[in-house]
């Protein structure tokens, strides 16, 4: 937050915890249980009827307006009392209402020329609970009985509701001031962290994670963060590995394929469920390989042997083309074709 939004909020604050003076910040609305009304039926309000309350609380989106007598019902001008900003429930007291008082009805409250109020409010008449609050009128001629004037505090209920004055002792304290410092030196302060925050700094525990030593500056800190990060792109992630290793023994399979058909253990139209087998099961194609027999005689052909002295792996014309109806290739017919013994 803006130095200049909390001094704002601040000033704001203090002028209304003066205003109020001694009154409450919360007010009892109404009592937990039954509530009576003189002339009408009493209505139920408890945890139930709060949350429906506030509900439409929340829903409207606004401040709920205190006024005088309820000049708010009538078309005639209706300065507000006070704005009741939250509302809350607690268990055997009711719901109670959180109050911003202008200064005028302050002093009409203190001086006890205005002691009550009367809610303007909806109840449900299927279980006659309190369903919406509308707004409140200073007045003290009040409809409902056994009415908690405003001025009277419940036991322990406004404790947690510090005025502003000692908001301010906590920030002048927090922040090291004089005891008499005022809102101005309060902003200064704050102004000046501010700008320190701004500064860039490098916090203890990540030097200490990154193993450096002194005091290290900020581009030190991230030139070790990139290292760290080279290191981690330069390693093969699990995906990578394993379309590695798929690759590798897509090879593997390639080659065993190739040697089953120059071997003659396999026909041409065989291939591709040789490449699936030996995929599947290297081990267990190899062993197929070594007790199969020859099914396609090679070695038999004419053009298979290699004339005598012939040491270059040459093919003649007719090998060429029963390698080529069997789709063998030059590489591997020379890899694993059979050769004639030296004469």
């Amino acid at each position: 937050m803006k130095p200049e939004k909390i001094l704002t909020m601040i000033a704001a604050m203090t002028a209304e915890a003066e205003a109020a003076g001694d009154l409450p910040r919360w007010m009892p609305l109404f009592a937990d249980g039954w509530v009576e009304v003189e002339g009408e039926k009493p209505f139920l309000v408890d945890s139930q009827a709060f949350d429906l309350v506030y509900e439409h609380f929340l829903r409207r989106g606004n401040d709920i307006v205190i006024d005088y007598e309820h000049q708010t019902l009538e078309n005639v001008q209706a300065p507000a009392a006070g704005w009741i900003t939250d509302l809350r429930y607690r268990p055997g007291a009711g719901i109670e209402a959180r109050v911003s008082w202008t200064a005028r009805a302050a002093e009409y409250i203190r001086n006890r020329e205005y002691r009550y109020f009367s809610p303007v409010f909806a109840v449900r008449k299927s279980d006659r609970r309190l369903v919406a609050i509308f707004s409140v009128a200073l007045t003290n001629a009040p409809r409902t009985n056994n009415l908690t004037p405003i001025l009277a505090k419940l036991a322990g209920a406004y404790e947690e509701d510090q005025p502003m004055k000692e908001l301010l002792k906590k920030l002048v304290a927090k922040l090291k001031l004089a005891d008499d410092a005022g809102a101005d030196q309060v902003l200064e302060a704050i102004d000046k962290l501010q700008q320190a925050a701004s500064r860039p700094t490098v916090a203890k525990q990540i030097i200490e994670a990154l193993d450096l030593e002194g005091e290290p500056g900020t581009s030190e800190v991230v030139a070790s963060i990139y290292a760290l990060k080279q290191k981690e792109t330069a390693s093969v992630s699990r995906e990578e590995f394993a379309a590695l290793q798929a690759k590798l023994a897509r090879r593997e399979a390639d080659e065993a394929v190739a040697a089953a058909l120059s071997a003659g253990k396999i026909t041409p139209d065989q291939k591709e469920w040789a490449a699936k087998y030996a995929l599947r099961d290297p081990d267990g194609f190899a062993a197929f390989v070594a007790k199969a027999p020859v099914v396609v005689p090679l070695d038999k052909l004419p053009g298979g042997q290699k004339k005598a002295g012939a040491d270059n792996q040459e093919l003649d014309e007719i090998q060429v083309q029963i390698n080529k109806q069997l789709g063998i290739d030059k590489e591997t017919w020379e890899k694993y074709g059979p050769r004639q013994a030296e004469a």
